[in-house]
């Protein structure tokens, strides 16, 4: 029987409607990966130009990379739309498909060491096994969770959690613990000028407006105990406090349903932390510190940031579904494994790094690193405990 003229009209303009549709949510997307791209490269290239003009040292290349990479990745997923291409699964939470890119990542953390035992002068040596451990340690604790929590999932989901989990989470973060550690740094202000007196303004004074005594107020803020105590606090509560509240942002823009599945927002959330480790690890480039520790210490804290992001993305859940105190509760676990965290790579770091004697160094680094040793404990076990949280979503 053949369609009605009605019936023919109406298909031709559905389909008409969803091919332009498409074509809308192709170009919105290159768009985003566009202006993305430009603008961190624009930044970049700005802090060259500083840089460059003053006589510092050029800035590291992370936010070119960034840019680079995640917006590379949603324009090209924008032509995929746009040509009308569909979406596909997204590979790698297989168990072959993880032991090799966990090989693969011993490979560049191996070669990063190997480079710079070869050329200690030459860290720019260093910078492709960076980026390779930056951008697929991310991508490998995701996928080990997706492995093991046995949902399905697609790449274009991905490259939308891993947008905003790297570009609006960190830029969101940023802004509000720019304003909280302000609000810190006033306040111990007026808690010293209380204790110590006024007098203290004009030593600090001294030292930044006389050039030939820069070194010494660098050394002066390294070795004085009220900024070690504000980096304490902003880092380990402050830091922490903001930083998790905001990773489960994926979940809370697209999950919408109270009753959709929990394991949908877990890999959101966990897709909020990977974007965010992507860009920390990418725009965190520590001089001075041996390769292979860094590249540990990167790799350990993306697990933290994806397991936490997973864990906010259950919270979220639960708190749509009413179950206010489990969702606190998840809240709670993260903001404490994060901030145990944050405190022992302070203390460790500030041990390697402060202008210390050999015999001081000597004395405060064996303490260092076995409170660095008791907090990694205390994380792991809490990371265990959030796993076994997740997992029973399955």
């Amino acid at each position: 029987m053949e369609p009605t003229p009605e019936t023919t009209i109406d298909i031709s303009t559905t389909t008409e409607e969803s091919a332009e549709g498409t074509e809308h949510a192709g170009l919105l997307w290159m768009g985003a990966g566009a202006f993305a791209g430009g603008v961190l490269a624009s930044l970049w290239l700005g802090l060259v130009a500083l840089a460059w003009k003053f006589r510092l040292p050029a800035p590291p290349p992370g936010l070119l990379a960034l840019g680079l990479l995640v917006g590379g990745g949603l324009f090209q997923e924008g032509l995929r739309i746009a040509r009308g291409e569909p979406d596909v699964p997204l590979p790698g939470a297989e168990g072959r498909a993880l032991r090799q890119m966990l090989l693969f990542l011993l490979i560049l953390v191996g070669c990063g060491a190997v480079a710079e035992a070869l050329a200690p002068r030459l860290p720019l040596l260093i910078l492709p096994f960076h980026i390779g451990v930056a951008a697929l340690g991310p991508l490998w604790w995701f996928n080990l969770l997706r492995w093991r929590l046995h949902a399905p999932w697609t790449r274009r989901a991905g490259w939308w959690g891993l947008g905003l989990g790297s570009l609006l989470v960190p830029a969101l973060a940023l802004f509000l613990e720019g304003i909280a550690i302000a609000l810190l740094a006033f306040g111990f202000l007026i808690i010293r000028v209380m204790v110590e007196g006024p007098g203290f303004l004009d030593q600090w004074l001294s030292w930044v407006l006389s050039p030939e005594r820069l070194h010494e107020f660098q050394e002066r803020l390294m070795a004085d105990p009220w900024i070690w105590i504000g980096i304490l606090i902003g880092a380990v509560i402050l830091v922490p406090l903001i930083e998790e509240i905001l990773k489960p942002l994926p979940a809370v823009l697209r999950i919408r349903d109270p009753q959709a599945p929990r394991t949908q927002a877990i890999l959101y959330g966990a897709l909020g932390g990977a974007g965010f480790a992507l860009a920390e690890n990418l725009l965190s480039w520590q001089l001075g510190m041996p390769w292979a520790f860094v590249a540990a210490g990167r790799l350990g804290a993306t697990a933290l940031h994806v397991f936490n992001g997973g864990l906010m993305g259950w919270a979220w859940s639960g708190l749509r579904r009413g179950r206010f105190l489990e969702s606190a509760g998840a809240y709670f676990l993260a903001w404490l494994l994060h901030g145990l965290w944050n405190a022992g790579a302070i203390v460790l770091s500030g041990a390697l790094l402060a202008p210390l004697s050999e015999e001081a160094r000597a004395l405060v680094l064996p303490p260092a690193l076995i409170g660095m040793g008791i907090t990694m404990l205390i994380v792991l076990g809490g990371l265990w405990q959030a796993w076994s949280m997740l997992e029973d979503e399955r």
